[in-house]
Parts: C-alpha cells; structure tokens; sequence
C-alpha cells in the first residue's frame, strides 16, 4: 500500500533534529525477566517531543469524552483543545486521580497543536458521504475538514451527538485522532528505523514513538490476562514507584497501549495467545537500547510496527464483530438502532486508521474494507443478512492480510 509517511517525516524531523535530546539510562538488563522491567529509570525522563506524544494522547481522550458529553461540547471548547489553546486547561485524563502535579496540559506540554500534526491526505472514500455527514458532500475530505465538522456539529447540538445518518461524533473525535496524528506519526517514526531512512537524532526520534504508542514505562504491574478480556491489571494508571502519586508520562497506559493490551488478553483467554503488547513493548524498550549502546534498531523497530499495525486490524475486526451481534436474530432491511452505531464508528475510523501505515494492505483492499463497512450505516439499504456477508468479507480480508488465527478472528 501507498504509505503517507513522506510528511510525517517532514513534519517531525525539523522539530527533533532542533531539539537534539537524547534519553538517556536505558537498563541493559532488557525488558521482560531482568531487573530492567520493574526499574522507571529504564526510560528516563524523556524530552520535549516524547511529552508532546504524550500529550495528544491526552488530547484525543478528552476530545472524545468531551463531544460525548453536553455540558462540555461547545464548539470553542473542543476546537481549542484540537488547536492547541491548552496550556491552561484540565488534563481530562487526570480527574478522580492523585497525579505528580500534572492538572493542566502546560504541566507536561503546552501548546500542542493537533490540527498541525494531522495528515492532509484525502481520506478513502470519502467523497461518498453523505451531506450530513461531511462538509463538501461528493468531493474527498481529510481528517482536519471532517474533524472541524464533526465538532461544529457536536456544539450546535449539545447532546450526546449523532449526525442523522446515525455516525456518532465522539467516536470519531477520538478514533480518527488515534489514526492520525498518532498512529501515523508513530508509524512513520519506526517505518524509517525500519527501512534505515531516518537521520537525525535517533534516540529523540524512538522516544517519540515510544510516547506515541503510549506504554507506561515498565509494562508488567499492569498486565492480568488471566483476569477476562481486559487485560489491565487494575485499570490503565499505578503509581509503580510508590510515591502517592501518578505520572502520566510513566505511569499510565495510553490509548494505542491499552488496546494491544486488551486484544492480547482476549487472544491469550481463547487459548491462543498473540501477545501484540510485550511484542510491542519489549521491541520498543531492546531498540531503545540498541541506540544506547550504538547498534542497529531496525529489527526492533520492525516488530513495534509489525505489532501496532496488527493492533489496528484487530481493532475493525472487533468492532465488526460487535455490530455481527447486534446483527444476529435481526432480518430483513435494516432499521435505525440494529447496528450498533458505536461500534460502527469505531470500525470505520479504525479502518481509516491503516491508510496512515499499512504493510499488508494494497489501497485498492484498503477501499474494499471501507466500501463494504459503508459511509454510514446502512439503515433502509441493506438487509441484515447483506449486511453481514459485508462484515465477513471484511474480516475474512484482514484475517488473511495479517496471517490472524481463526479463533482469534471470532473471539476478538
């Protein structure tokens, strides 16, 4: 597949080699089993880009809690936080929790601008909207013209808002944010470790990455597979250090994070584990050390990718899943409500998530995935035995595409 990571390389590439930080302390123990895995000084204090990936984590969780949520939703609210006038607003994320002094966003990174940082490449299928649903109906929109519309939508309504074709905004205030910049931007990081295409300042590079994917820095305290499909031990913040507070730069499981964890734990209970988190994490952590000790990363930074690209799938394999069960006992033309517009959501922003990096995946496959989740859904176009076969096709594409078990396609 085509990958849009020319810009993303332009765009972090100026703003890291002017940094010019290096994180340093790296344990040499490695990751998992040494004494490396439970030491936070494994990753120290990382600089300035690693917060500003840390901080648009923060940033697509509040926008999306925030346009669910109608005492919140104004359209200046949720495009301040989407423009960067942040410094001195509440860190959402940080409500209901002792933190080391992180309340509002200039706390760990201020002015971060998320509209600069998403792609401006046209979003597949887009063109095909529906007037509702995009701000130029039949002409290709990108992330930053969709997102703009979807909040001005969210604060004329102040409710929990749906456009009338049923796409619910909150969903994709998050999701697409989740595609691009942070999914994008991480990947484009790795693909160019992965590749040897990257210059610079490599160790400030990986830790953005690193802050993109959004692990806590030691990763075993919060795993319980044992536990369901969750996966977190505890849910997603420990202060690990034990000092009564937590950081959430080091101490808290971002979103990317969570759902490498939730898929591996899902994987693991059905009886055939597919670990994508300790992958991920254990990569992530080994490159890191590889650049310490002046040695090549690339492997390490072709399995993080590998596994994040993966989490992605597995993602639009769920959530199809999900709208599947809405689906089963249902027949005949569907009607508002059989879907399950959450879940749809979810899978369609997911979906657009792998135009930003896809190894596996042509544009032309890409399109079909998207084409067959629909622009919208499918109320009074489809039966719901159309509408399933649909669905199948889907996951019987990305099940091939990304080599899944089976069993692992259903249980997830």
């Amino acid at each position: 597949m085509r990958r849009s990571l020319l810009r993303y390389t332009r765009v972090l590439l100026l703003p890291l080699l002017a940094a010019g930080l290096v994180l340093t302390g790296c344990d040499s123990t490695g990751s998992n089993g040494g004494d490396g895995e439970n030491d936070q000084n494994a990753f120290v204090y990382p600089s300035s880009s690693y917060e500003t990936a840390t901080v648009s984590n923060l940033l697509a969780f509040d926008l999306g809690v925030r346009t669910q949520n109608a005492s919140d939703n104004t359209e200046s609210a949720l495009i301040d936080r989407y423009t960067g006038a942040i410094d001195d607003k509440t860190i959402r994320a940080a409500q209901n929790l002792t933190t080391e002094g992180q309340s509002v966003y200039s706390d760990i990174q201020g002015g971060v601008d998320l509209s600069s940082l998403v792609s401006t490449d046209d979003l597949l299928q887009s063109s095909q909207l529906e007037a509702a649903d995009s701000p130029s109906p039949g002409a290709p929109v990108n992330t930053d013209e969709l997102l703009r519309h979807y909040f001005k939508q969210a604060g004329a309504n102040n409710v929990t808002p749906a456009t009338s074709n049923g796409i619910v905004l909150n969903q994709f205030a998050e999701k697409m944010l989740l595609g691009t910049p942070i999914y994008g931007q991480g990947a484009a990081i790795l693909s160019g470790f992965a590749n040897g295409t990257l210059t610079g300042n490599q160790a400030e590079q990986w830790d953005t990455a690193f802050g993109y994917f959004g692990f806590p820095r030691t990763l075993e305290p919060f795993l319980n597979y044992s536990g369901g499909t969750e996966g977190l031990a505890g849910g997603p913040t420990q202060d690990v250090d034990g000092n009564g507070a937590v950081d959430l730069t080091s101490e808290y499981v971002h979103t990317w994070a969570a759902y490498a964890i939730e898929r591996s734990a899902a994987a693991a209970n059905n009886g055939q584990p597919n670990d994508f988190a300790r992958r991920a994490f254990d990569a992530l952590v080994d490159g890191r050390q590889d650049i310490e000790n002046g040695n090549d990363p690339s492997d390490h930074a072709r399995t993080a990718l590998d596994a994040w690209e993966k989490v992605v799938a597995v993602n639009v394999i769920h959530y199809i899943n999900s709208m599947q069960g809405n689906l089963e006992g249902t027949s005949g033309t569907l009607g508002e409500g059989d879907v399950g517009e959450d879940a749809w959501g979810e899978a369609k922003a997911f979906a657009w998530g792998l135009q930003f990096y896809s190894d596996k995946l042509t544009d032309a496959q890409l399109s079909d995935v998207l084409e067959d989740i629909g622009n919208d859904p499918p109320y009074g176009e489809l039966t719901a035995e159309q509408y399933t076969a649909d669905l199948t096709t889907v996951k019987e594409t990305l099940q091939a595409a990304y080599d899944f078990d089976p069993s692992n396609v259903a249980a997830w």
